[in-house]
């Protein structure tokens, strides 16, 4: 996440409002926070979320989704952003 908000940062693509960040474990509050203050509208991971992460990515506006995996994922957060079929 850091190196991917630094790239972003230096190529002066801050806020990353348009794009989503995803992450390949555990959702904690620190990537939850740091998603927000870079400015992305939704965090996606493979793993579970921490309840701190998801009671901040609630009071921040963020769309949480965890155990993304083979096409189904739980929406903690802000759903309407995402679309079902």
């Amino acid at each position: 996440m850091d190196k991917v908000i630094g790239w972003a940062f230096r190529e002066g693509m801050l806020p990353i409002a348009d794009s989503l960040l995803s992450v390949s474990g555990r959702l904690s509050f620190e990537l939850v926070q740091k998603a927000a203050v870079a400015g992305a509208p939704v965090l996606v991971g493979v793993g579970a979320p921490s309840s701190l992460a998801v009671e901040l990515a609630r009071d921040r506006g963020l769309t949480l989704c965890g155990f993304v995996r083979e096409g189904r994922f739980n929406v903690y957060s802000e759903p309407w952003r995402i679309a079902t079929s």
